[in-house]
């Protein structure tokens, strides 16, 4: 990454930020981030066209509002799977007061006849929501035989209807009036709610309406209405009707509008958009008498660049130089990583991207996730639907979201590792030798389970798998210590070069000989001799090696060198995670296939087949009242189990076929879930392992993004250039 100073003539300015915003290859900064620069130059303010483009925004926000809420509702599973693209439409490259005239000239001609009718909508929608409002309370009073046009203030009385949960507290307050008429009727069992009728002389009104409001009474809005109440109820509801059907036409005069110019809309608003950024980012510029000076970065690949793009810009009236960067703290960081790997930049940035100076992680980190993610999981099955879900993804909503294409590529990669390590294990929905479910063993095809080189529950394989986990995490923990190593030769820090890496390397070695011979006196490992004897010179050697790395450590830790040590102990024991999550997996899957082969077998008789129909038909009648179709389609489907059950019993089917179909149930629901919370597990535990165990020897992140200063169009495209 290179330090970019750009010095142009204020006459260029426009032309330079919008060559830079088009050809995206430079990130700019603020000239305040250089002391001397700073020191010479005024910043400059905020543009009022800035104001005036946020003016413009908001208004073309409102139309895009209403078109959105005309949104039809859409299936999230099918919007997640295949989800609208975007069209681009041409559009001819404005200035801003070309586009602003033309955003004058779209309100003119339907803009604001679209807020007009949205004007409309909203009054008709709150009208219909008053009256239904009436007609709910109205419903209330409906059995009393009155003229509701008496409700209100006359010449001589006032009348209320209200509704109360406890009538006797109103009994009592109103007896504080002398003249007073009420009637109260329960309209609710269940909680108890109450309608009340009372009536006033008009010369009390005051203390009438503080004893309705003392005596918690609500109000019901039917004084404005006529008649009976039932006669009101037909008025009401022809009322209602009427504003329906208007506020039918206008949603279909909306509807229409949005099909017409919604696209238009959405251009005028990233346009605007556009010119916001390029008069946003004039506030990191500073400023003299006739000329301007700009900071950025740039890719040193792209360096060369950005000098022919600035001069053609400028028609040579500006300067740019190139500097090194001299604070790496201040450098943004662009992976560059080959095209295999690079979807698993998105692991790395969950930790933190790397600073300047560090060594990016991800070309380790890709192949140790999809390996230790595999062994993990280790199903062949779940491999598959891994992948089955990964394309879908990439098919689907990763067409149009950069990040969710990453990870599906991430997931692809883990699915085939898993795949292909479930075929080494012999796991294809539960261990091979699981009898339950051994598919392969009962069509022939034992040459697939044959496959296998390590079963996880057979014989010795977990100890292997243990031992494997272990001799991983060595050499990863130890390809963090040399990426530490490098770190230190880079930074020429050899002090730490010696008690960090080189402690760490001769306390393992001189650990090994000692643990291995002297200690346990192992002359073989599995049956296989050591390819040396571990005589008293080895032996004293491992001593040697051992107290060497023991006193580095204390010299580097002092006091703590005792949970350095246990620390990296804790670290390599760590990866037994590996064989724990395997085990689960098989141990689980092993559990389904069982419970599934149960349930398969279990016998038939007249009662539990009674009991299966009952339960499916209270189900659909409890779907069916709460207009579930979700438990409708379960009693249906438990229901036809019931009838088969039944059939069974009195010989004309096979009575076991209900079983059949709960076995296939267990099986298919329970592996779904084994293989979620599996993958999720392996998923989270193959990061730990990056994270904490690996990432801790040498990388810390907190670096900052390249950003470049680059326009995003998502939904239109320049035609040709046109200024004015």
């Amino acid at each position: 990454m290179k330090d970019l100073t750009i010095l142009v003539h204020d006459d260029e300015v426009d032309e330079l930020i919008d060559s830079l915003h088009e050809e995206g290859i430079a990130e700019i900064s603020g000239v305040d981030r250089d002391d001397e620069i700073e020191k010479l130059v005024e910043p400059m303010g905020i543009s009022e066209r800035l104001s005036k483009i946020t003016d413009y925004e908001i208004k073309i926000t409102s139309i895009l509002d209403i078109f959105d809420s005309l949104e039809p509702e859409k299936g999230a599973i099918k919007e997640f799977i295949s989800p609208e693209e975007v069209k681009k439409i041409d559009r001819e490259k404005k200035e801003l007061e070309g586009l602003l005239s033309e955003i004058d000239e779209v309100f003119e001609d339907h803009g604001d006849m679209i807020l007009n009718l949205d004007d409309k909508l909203a009054q008709i929608n709150k009208k219909i929501e008053n009256l239904q409002q009436k007609k709910t309370d109205l419903e209330l009073i409906s059995f009393l035989d009155i003229d509701l046009g008496h409700l209100g203030y006359s010449s001589f009385t006032v009348i209320e209807a209200g509704i109360t949960k406890d009538p006797n507290e109103f009994q009592k307050n109103i007896r504080d009036l002398k003249s007073y008429f009420y009637e109260i009727e329960r309209i609710q069992e269940e909680e108890e709610k109450y309608v009340v009728i009372a009536a006033a002389f008009i010369r009390d009104k005051t203390e009438f309406q503080s004893i309705l409001r003392q005596s918690d009474i609500r109000p019901l809005g039917l004084k404005d209405l006529k008649g009976k109440p039932d006669e009101a109820l037909d008025d009401l509801s022809s009322k209602i009707e009427d504003l329906k059907n208007s506020r039918e036409d206008l949603l279909e005069k909306l509807i229409s509008l949005k099909e017409d110019y919604e696209k238009e809309y959405r251009a005028l608003k990233e346009e605007l958009g556009i010119h916001r950024e390029k008069k946003e980012v004039l506030q990191k510029f500073g400023n003299t008498e006739t000329t301007t000076i700009l900071k950025g970065w740039a890719p040193e690949k792209d360096t060369d660049e950005v000098e022919k793009m600035v001069e053609v810009a400028t028609d040579g009236y500006a300067e740019v130089v190139i500097e090194e960067p001299e604070n790496p703290d201040e450098v943004p960081v662009k992976l560059d990583n080959p095209k295999m790997i690079k979807p698993f930049e998105l692991l790395t940035h969950m930790f933190a991207p790397p600073r300047y100076d560090e060594i990016d992680p991800t070309f380790i980190l890709a192949p140790a996730f999809v390996i230790f993610f595999g062994l993990m999981l280790g199903d062949a099955v779940y491999g598959l639907l891994i992948m089955l879900t990964s394309f879908i993804l990439l098919q689907g909503i990763g067409k149009v979201e950069e990040g969710t294409k990453n990870f599906s590529l991430v997931l692809m990669g883990a699915g085939i590792s898993t795949f292909i390590f479930g075929v080494l294990q012999g796991g294809y929905l539960g261990p091979a030798q699981d009898t339950h479910t051994n598919l392969f063993g009962r069509l022939g095809l034992d040459f697939i389970n044959d496959m296998a080189v390590l079963e996880t529950l057979e014989g010795e394989g977990p100890l292997i798998l243990l031992i494997i986990s272990l001799l991983i995490g060595l050499f990863y923990l130890n390809a963090g210590i040399f990426l530490q190593f490098v770190k230190y030769l880079k930074d020429n820090d050899y002090a730490d070069v010696i008690k960090e890496s080189v402690s760490w390397w001769t306390l393992q070695l001189g650990g090994a000989i000692l643990i291995s011979g002297y200690l346990f006196g192992w002359d073989h490992f599995f049956g296989t001799e050591l390819l040396f004897e571990l005589t008293g010179p080895v032996n004293l050697i491992g001593v040697v090696l051992t107290g060497i790395g023991l006193v580095l450590m204390v010299f580097r830790a002092k006091g703590l060198a005792f949970f350095d040590l246990t620390g990296f102990i804790g670290d390599f024991l760590s990866f037994s995670r590996i064989l724990a999550l395997g085990l689960a997996t098989s141990g689980i899957a092993l559990t389904v296939n069982v419970l599934a082969d149960l349930v398969s077998g279990a016998p038939i008789n007249l009662p539990l087949a009674v009991m299966i129909l009952v339960a499916g038909a209270v189900l659909v009648i409890k779907g069916t009242m709460d207009s579930s179709k979700i438990l409708r389609g379960m009693g249906v489907i438990i229901s036809i189990l019931g009838v088969i059950g039944l059939m069974g019993y009195a010989g004309i089917l096979d009575p076991r076929i209900p079983f059949y179909f709960l076995g296939l149930v267990v099986m298919i629901v329970g592996h779904l879930g084994n293989a979620v919370l599996q993958a999720l597990g392996s998923f989270v535990h193959s990061l730990r392992l990056q994270y904490v165990e690996f990432f801790s020897y040498f990388y810390e992140g907190g670096g900052s993004e390249y950003e470049p200063f680059k326009v995003e169009r998502e939904h239109t495209k320049i035609k040709r250039e046109v200024k004015g």
